[in-house]
């Protein structure tokens, strides 16, 4: 299902076709701080997340012609975190050392498909569906771990505190809703 845009939206997507730097500066000042915060909950370095930002848009400003965008934020957002987690991950080779994020991902890889095959646009939003599916159906407090988790890359010590808990509930709680992701990803939902 499609998100509809708004007018800002397609104001800036028909600015960036233009190749009108307003677009980027109204980019800038709308999503700027939400995409800086996405890109430092990965890679915990403000320097960093700032050039990763900066990194999206020059992406975007370079292919704002042959991309075909149906909802800015989201598009901007996932962007983000894939090129957050992209260069953790090239950090991390360069010092052959394991990370927060690295770990948090490898807990998901036995319930998510094998990111390396090609999916089609319908896979992908059926996945995308069931992954909301899945989300919806927690209560607040396990969909906050999940999020911080998988989403943030918060480690396990951090959503304790955060939530007044101790780490083993919380590395728990984790454990249950990846087993519980497995089974209704698998379509054998209790």
């Amino acid at each position: 299902m499609k998100q509809k845009q708004s007018a800002d939206e397609k104001e800036i997507l028909l600015l960036l076709k233009q190749d009108r730097e307003e677009a980027i500066r109204r980019i800038q000042s709308w999503y700027g701080s939400c995409l800086a915060s996405v890109a430092r909950g990965i890679l915990r370095n403000e320097q960093d997340a700032e050039e990763c930002v900066n990194d999206v848009l020059m992406q975007l400003w370079n292919h704002s012609l042959s991309a075909e965008i149906t909802n800015l934020k989201a598009y901007l957002l996932k962007t983000t975190r894939n090129q957050a987690i992209t260069f953790l991950r090239s950090q991390q080779r360069k010092k052959r050392g394991g990370g927060i994020t690295t770990v948090s991902y490898e807990e998901l890889s036995d319930c998510l498909p094998d990111q390396r095959v090609g999916f089609s646009e319908n896979e992908d939003e059926a996945l995308r569906m069931k992954l909301n599916s899945f989300l919806d159906s927690l209560p607040k407090e396990k969909r906050l771990i999940f999020l911080k988790r998988y989403w943030r890359s918060y480690t396990v010590s951090e959503i304790a505190e955060q939530l007044g808990r101790n780490e083993r509930y919380v590395t728990n709680q984790l454990y249950a809703m990846r087993q519980k992701l497995k089974r209704h990803l698998d379509g054998k939902d209790e």
